[in-house]
């Protein structure tokens, strides 16, 4: 998957969260903050661990973006 396709993706959660919650698509820092928080809520709710999906979602990205 290609790097614009990605970011489009996360374009297109954010904006389908503010959907669900009633707003108007959003992109900014709180935008973010708001859709992290709604993961953590529903991870719990499943029954996933937040905390080891954000770490291997970091991992991922940093192989991904060629980090050192």
């Amino acid at each position: 998957m290609s790097y614009s396709v990605r970011i489009e993706a996360a374009r297109a959660a954010l904006a389908r969260a503010a959907w669900a919650r009633g707003q108007a698509p959003a992109y900014g820092e709180d935008a973010i903050i708001d859709l992290l928080a709604d993961i953590r809520h529903w991870c719990k709710a499943a029954g996933f661990d937040f905390a080891r999906c954000d770490h291997l979602a970091w991992a991922f990205y940093h192989d991904e973006s060629g980090a050192a």
